[in-house]
């Protein structure tokens, strides 16, 4: 993974500890969102808020219509 971007190897890091903490994938959704919300709230500004919080709705969308 040395020419992984940063952000897949995050998630791929991330991915792999949820994975050995074997929790249900509820809690494991409910927790993405608390870390969403935590994670947003750090943003400098509230236009950055705002992108990012558009960003993640329509990977969402955009996710559940492939399936």
């Amino acid at each position: 993974m040395d020419n992984t971007p940063e952000d897949i190897a995050l998630a791929v890091e991330i991915i792999r500890q949820l994975e050995n903490l074997e929790y249900p994938e509820h809690s494991i959704l409910q927790a993405m969102i608390y870390v969403f919300q935590d994670t947003l709230k750090k943003l400098p500004s509230d236009k950055e808020k705002k992108d990012w919080q558009q960003r993640i709705v329509m990977a969402l969308c955009t996710q559940s219509e492939a399936h």
